[in-house]
């Protein structure tokens, strides 16, 4: 393989899960492969610091500005030509980065998102956020950036909209902006992550609030794609087939979803 590859991994006060994450790296094969961690505000700095530093993996400092800025600040960092991003909660499978980047190569002015599984002991309320992700994917064409790979020219072109500051839709906005601009959204199934969140309640209802806020936001700067109503009862019905519990939870994060767009617009509106 030709190219030369970067990782781009953001993390904040996740360093047990960051150092997991570039341990599998470790092992990806790919010589020359360059990791570099950018830490957006860590309270627990030098614990994330040390596990970079074990890993080889280049340190980028932020202060907490959110996701879409820490993988703007990654692309610039990066030296190689092909840049993949993986979250810090997740386990690239091995031969993930060739594999990905390989894709990136294939054809020119193309985004790839790879796959992202859950482990078999998964909790309900990871695979109910899980089964909520994919239906996403799948109801509006658009990829996730826990697991995407792209030239590193297409990020400098096309940045992350830094007026995201949560982790919620700004992987969306950047998916929309950046086919105006003449890219090509693909897959490949090959390259595969698991995904291995700590989700418990609050934090699921709590992500479900902030997607809810991305929407309308989304809406406002013209990017938002609506997800299908096909998409949405196939993420129920298979919820429902991994048992009641996960089933009833996606009911509920359509609830929680809907409050985070009343609450968004009142926000806005009062302002």
């Amino acid at each position: 393989m030709s190219a030369t590859i970067t990782v781009v991994v953001p993390t904040r006060d996740r360093p047990r899960q960051l150092a997991r994450c570039l341990r599998a790296l470790e092992g990806a094969g790919v010589d020359g492969l360059e990791i570099v961690v950018v830490d957006d505000g860590s309270t627990r700095a030098s614990e994330v610091a040390a596990a970079a530093a074990v890993a080889g993996a280049r340190l980028v400092r932020l202060d907490g500005q959110g996701p879409a800025a820490a993988r703007n600040a990654g692309a610039r960092a990066a030296t190689g030509d092909v840049v993949l991003f993986v979250d810090d909660d997740c386990v690239p499978a091995a031969g993930w980065a060739s594999t990905l980047t390989a894709a990136v190569l294939r054809t020119s002015g193309v985004v790839v998102g790879g796959a992202v599984e859950v482990s078999a002991d998964a909790g309900v309320w990871l695979r109910a956020s899980e089964a909520l992700a994919l239906a996403a994917e799948r109801g509006s064409g658009l990829v996730r950036t826990n697991n995407l790979g792209c030239r590193r020219t297409l990020l400098l072109d096309v940045p992350f909209d830094e007026t995201f500051t949560a982790a919620a839709g700004e992987d969306r906005d950047w998916c929309v902006r950046v086919v105006r601009d003449g890219a090509t959204l693909t897959r490949e199934p090959a390259a595969i992550v698991e995904h291995r969140a700590d989700l418990g309640a609050r934090t699921f209802f709590w992500q479900q609030l902030r997607y809810g806020r991305a929407v309308y936001l989304l809406r406002r700067r013209g990017t938002h794609v609506p997800i299908s109503i096909g998409a949405h009862l196939h993420a129920l019905a298979s919820g429902f087939r991994e048992g009641a519990p996960v089933g009833l939870s996606i009911m509920a994060a359509q609830a929680a979803t809907a409050t985070g767009f009343v609450l968004e617009m009142g926000s806005r509106q009062a302002h």
